[in-house]
């Protein structure tokens, strides 16, 4: 079983929705404590207890490093303790089931994280009771146990699903890696087929149609049967090259580019989006494929080591160049990397393929968002370069057709 909630992300410092969510629903407890008890002194305690909370939470949560968010986390349990005392008419019991939800992934499993839950649900079974001056109270401890193993529960649940999402990453790119190695096959048979059946026969063609013609030549035929040999000796030539064209084709293997970049983002398991600006230049075809290559390792990568969070793909053209960058945010909040390796040589590989391309790599973390960045440029014209002029059909000597 996956060990859930333990490990040491970097902290993100941006809020989201449901952070939003969780400060207004504080701030209406907070209130409703204030307004719950009388006299202005009791009420400035009240406030500052649940302030006190919620700064917890966000220390906890955002500033403090991994293995010190149990204090923060336990100042908002001990304050919303406090407060239930202070105003039992209010909803101190808010920070405290709250804190009581978050606990677990501040505390390393085992033991000490089962003690951890005991004592948060003791504490709280007790503070109910002497709320309510009623042993049935000690019941109220029972539902934040039961909270917190929910929690930790979901979080296993997410865990396993985020290792899901990174191994499809893993197992899409290896199955489109072997779809080309079979396509690639399949193309070098059909070309073996066209050179040693199609190709010899036309190049056989060809020596007979120009046996033909010189025995013609030499008895003197008429035009009406030299002019109709002489075509069909110039179709059989141009058949040849056309056929020893068209094996040359299947035997080049098919890059892929950056307009089959739409294709892997839309494919890819976890969340990426994908973006582009500037005018679309031209690219070879080994530049086209190494940046291909360059973005399938690079969010590949994020599935395993920023499991959850989204991937932006970010395409530039630029004056005479183009510029990839592959952005993850980090491992978001209470959750962890998949734990899926790679063979550590990916960047190395992405880096080789991109300088025999004529470009540059580079790749690190994002100050200040614990997320990587990876960065591609390539040289780009603007225009695609003018198709060379077809060149002339040469006459193929009896030794070059039987080839």
């Amino acid at each position: 079983m996956l060990s859930v909630g333990w490990s040491d992300p970097a902290r993100r410092r941006t809020f989201t929705r449901n952070d939003l969510l969780g400060m207004a629903a504080m701030v209406v407890s907070a209130l409703i404590c204030v307004v719950a008890v009388h006299g202005t002194g009791i009420r400035v305690v009240v406030g500052a207890l649940m302030l006190a909370a919620e700064l917890g939470l966000i220390v906890g949560r955002r500033v403090l490093p991994l293995r010190w968010a149990f204090l923060g986390v336990g100042v908002t349990i001990g304050t919303g303790l406090a407060v239930t005392i202070l105003a039992p008419d209010g909803v101190g019991e808010v920070p405290v089931l709250a804190g009581a939800s978050i606990l677990p992934f501040c505390v390393p499993s085992g033991r000490l994280r089962q003690a951890a839950v005991a004592a948060v649900s003791v504490a709280f079974g007790l503070t109910i009771m002497i709320v309510s001056d009623s042993p049935a109270g000690l019941l109220a401890g029972v539902g934040a146990w039961f909270l917190a193993e929910r929690s930790i529960e979901h979080e296993a649940l997410q865990s396993e699903r985020d290792r899901a999402v990174a191994l499809l990453a893993e197992v899409e790119a290896s199955r489109q890696a072997q779809q080309e190695a079979t396509a690639a096959e399949e193309r070098n048979r059909i070309a073996r087929e066209m050179h040693d059946v199609l190709a010899h026969s036309l190049a056989g063609l060809s020596m007979q149609l120009q046996a033909i013609r010189a025995i013609a030549g030499r008895e003197n035929v008429p035009a009406s049967v030299t002019g109709p040999l002489d075509r069909a000796a110039t179709l059989a030539r141009e058949g040849v090259q056309e056929a020893r064209a068209a094996v040359g084709a299947l035997r080049a293997p098919q890059l892929r580019g950056v307009d089959d970049l739409q294709h892997l983002v839309d494919t890819f398991p976890g969340d990426a989006a994908l973006s582009v600006t500037g005018h679309p230049g031209h690219l070879s075809p080994e530049a086209g494929h190494a940046v291909y290559r360059a973005v399938q390792e690079a969010i590949t990568n994020a599935a395993r080591y920023a499991t959850g969070s989204r991937i932006g793909v970010e395409v530039a053209w630029g004056e005479g160049e183009l510029r990839v960058r592959v952005r993850d945010h980090g491992v978001p909040p209470g959750r962890q990397a998949s734990g899926v390796k790679g063979s550590g040589t990916g960047l190395s590989s992405m880096a080789e393929r991109i300088e025999a391309a004529g470009g540059s790599l580079s790749a690190g973390p994002l100050a200040g968002s614990g997320g990587w960045q990876v960065e591609v440029q390539v040289p780009a014209a603007a225009d695609p370069p003018p198709a060379p002029a077809p060149a002339p059909t040469p006459q193929p000597k009896d030794e070059e057709a039987t080839r």
